[in-house]
């Protein structure tokens, strides 16, 4: 006889584990697609479990959103510490962030996002205060960090990093969204990076920098 004792799971396991079945449930299914019977079925346990956790769906597709972004801006600004020239951090910010944006997994949270949003604005909502204002608050402090060194002139670091990401999220990011291409070309990507970066210092970079900027060719 087995005399092995089954670890019980923590509830913040529980947690998880519901949120990586609903994460896979709403890709697949979208969010009119996804209810709360088919994750509680899909978990192999009771609805009263289920909503133990979470009162609703929007809280449940929220809280699937709001951890996802998490994890992409850890990977973006706290995984490995953004070293050199402000130049190259900037060049390496914007690698990041349209390396994260083209990534399989966004591309499919976007599609979802637009999908669904017009049915239910919750998810437009809860996707602009959670992705967007908490991309644009880092984003921010990363500038503001800048400006208070000297390497870009002073502006409004919200309204500096509102630019950047609109930079990032230019044609690469459409011909992906759109399925134009199912890849994009590692050395394309890098030259985009290139070109995001230097068409924002080229407008808010120092004297030196926007100079340097602006003598870039795209080449």
């Amino acid at each position: 006889m087995d005399s092995a004792v089954q670890r019980k799971i923590t509830p913040d396991e529980r947690r998880g584990h519901i949120l990586d079945i609903a994460h896979a449930a709403f890709i697949r299914d979208g969010y009119a697609g996804t209810s709360m019977a088919r994750i509680a079925a899909l978990l192999g346990g009771s609805k009263t479990t289920l909503y133990h956790h979470f009162a609703s769906k929007k809280e449940l597709f929220v809280a699937v959103a709001d951890r996802e972004c998490a994890k992409l801006f850890d990977q973006i600004f706290v995984a490995t510490e953004i070293a050199g020239d402000f130049r190259d951090r900037v060049c390496e910010l914007a690698r990041r962030l349209l390396d994260t944006m083209l990534s399989d997994e966004l591309i499919e949270a976007y599609r979802l996002i637009v999908a669904e949003s017009g049915r239910f604005p919750e998810i437009g909502h809860a996707m602009h205060d959670i992705a967007l204002r908490r991309g644009v608050q880092h984003l921010a402090v990363f500038f503001k960090r800048a400006m208070e060194a000297g390497e870009m002139r002073s502006v409004n670091p919200k309204m500096a990093a509102e630019q950047f990401l609109d930079l990032t999220s230019g044609t690469l990011h459409k011909v992906r969204l759109w399925n134009v291409v199912a890849v994009i070309d590692p050395g394309r990507a890098a030259t985009e990076s290139e070109r995001i970066a230097n068409t924002f210092l080229a407008a808010f970079g120092n004297d030196a920098f926007s100079r340097a900027a602006r003598e870039y060719s795209g080449n």
